[in-house]
């Protein structure tokens, strides 16, 4: 008779797990997206593996610019200048990904940054804290976030976050997809 109770709490315990698993990644999201709009870099920094999203941004912009390489085969300086400006990719991305750059794409929903690239650690203004994220899950492993700000009529899937499955329940931003270029 005292198995009942025993196996009832089993079952809540595992539906808790099961649970928390599978909204970690929302519930990861939303701190991400909290310490962005405080500007805490530690609490940002933490779930970023910025690594892995400089060498996705390499990749990208590497396979884009060889593509404009074999497209401009038969000019020599088109030839010449992508393949210095495929030089000059790594330092660039190097330059580019800093956390206060990857906090900004999260507040304001863009990588695209604006006139005001020196109010790093101010308070963003009142219509980028209206930008609205949809996040798409990708297996088991995977989430990806893309946002719509107020002046968008939808959701550009073209630029997403990609959150990945660190452990049992902790998300890492890897990611930073960027579409057209």
């Amino acid at each position: 008779m005292k198995t009942k109770p025993l196996l009832a709490a089993l079952a809540v315990a595992a539906a808790s797990v099961g649970g928390y698993w599978y909204y970690s990644p929302y519930m990861a999201f939303k701190d991400i997206r909290q310490a962005a709009q405080r500007n805490d870099s530690d609490a940002f920094n933490a779930q970023v593996d910025y690594p892995r999203v400089r060498d996705s941004l390499k990749g990208q912009i590497s396979a884009r610019m060889s593509q404009e390489l074999g497209a401009n085969q038969d000019n020599g300086f088109a030839t010449l200048g992508t393949m210095l400006g495929m030089v000059v990719v790594n330092q660039m991305v190097e330059a580019f990904v800093r956390p206060e750059m990857v906090m900004r794409a999260l507040q304001q929903g863009q990588m695209k940054s604006g006139p005001n690239d020196d109010r790093v650690g101010q308070a963003e203004p009142a219509d980028n804290r209206k930008v609205q994220w949809t996040l798409e899950r990708k297996g088991l492993d995977k989430v990806i976030a893309y946002s719509q700000r107020p002046d968008q009529a939808e959701v550009d899937r073209d630029v997403g976050l990609v959150f990945e499955r660190y452990g049992f329940s902790d998300w890492k931003l890897t990611e930073i997809r960027l579409g057209k270029l």
